[in-house]
C-alpha cells in the first residue's frame, strides 16, 4: 500500500511541476510573439529584402556583368 500511495504523491508533484513548467514555457513564447515583435520581424525583413534586391540591380547594370542560370533554377553572377 504505501508503495502505491508513493507513486500516487509523486504523481501528483509531477503533474503540478510539469502543469507550472508548461505555462511559464507558454508565458515566454507569448511574450515573444507579441504585435510589436511581430512588425519588428516583418519590417527587419523587408529592409534585408530591399537591400538585397537593390545589390543585385546594381550588380545587373554594370556592364561587366554576366547572369548565368543553373539547372536548378538558381542565379550566378559573375564579373568578367
Amino acid at each position: 500500500m504505501s508503495k502505491r500511495l508513493f507513486w500516487f504523491v509523486l504523481g501528483i508533484f509531477g503533474g503540478i511541476y510539469g502543469s507550472r513548467y508548461v505555462k511559464s514555457k507558454a508565458k515566454s513564447a507569448a511574450n515573444q510573439l507579441s504585435p510589436s515583435q511581430v512588425a519588428s520581424d516583418i519590417y527587419d525583413g523587408a529592409v534585408w529584402l530591399f537591400n538585397q534586391a537593390s545589390e543585385i540591380v546594381q550588380n545587373l547594370r554594370t556592364n561587366d556583368t554576366t547572369v548565368q542560370r543553373s539547372n536548378e533554377g538558381q542565379v550566378y553572377i559573375s564579373h568578367e
